[in-house]
């Protein structure tokens, strides 16, 4: 594919991508929730709805879920469409660094990476490496020779 004449987006307009995100997320982290409690039985019926409270195994069971559901998310909808449901809404976008279409590794590594990015406040790593990056790239495009653009 040819190379895209686009300008890197900075981190207010991601901000917001990773802001609407945030509900395909939460919807992630419920239903990894619900299955786990579905198969340990630790989800109840009561007069007010249905109920999971995880615990020990279980619960770290559903957070290593929630985790893979939503890295899953992000890299299947970048390598696939070069956005997810917040960069779509936002006119934004996933390449590669030279502006071509990215690979699956490299949208793997960006959202794996997207783990340390987040780290320790909500996305101050992923922030202060895109304030010191020529290209307004995170950690997560560092590693995975991608860039996010405007469409």
């Amino acid at each position: 594919m040819e190379a895209l004449d686009s300008e890197p987006c900075g981190v207010g307009i991601r901000g917001v991508a990773m802001a609407i995100d945030s509900v395909v997320w939460l919807a992630l982290f419920m239903i990894a929730v619900s299955a786990v409690g579905a198969v340990t039985g630790q989800t109840v019926t009561t007069a007010s709805g249905v109920e999971t409270d995880l615990s020990g195994t279980p619960a770290a069971i559903g957070l290593g879920l929630w985790l893979a559901l939503a890295i899953g998310y992000h890299t299947l909808a970048e390598w696939r469409y070069g956005k997810t449901l917040g960069k779509y809404l936002v006119s934004i976008r996933v390449v590669a660094a030279d502006g071509t279409t990215p690979s699956f590794g490299g949208v793997l590594g960006r959202n794996v990476l997207r783990l340390v990015d987040w780290l320790p406040l909500f996305y101050l790593v992923g922030i202060v490496a895109m304030a010191l990056s020529d290209g307004q790239r995170r950690l997560g495009d560092r590693v995975g020779d991608t860039a996010v653009v405007r469409t």
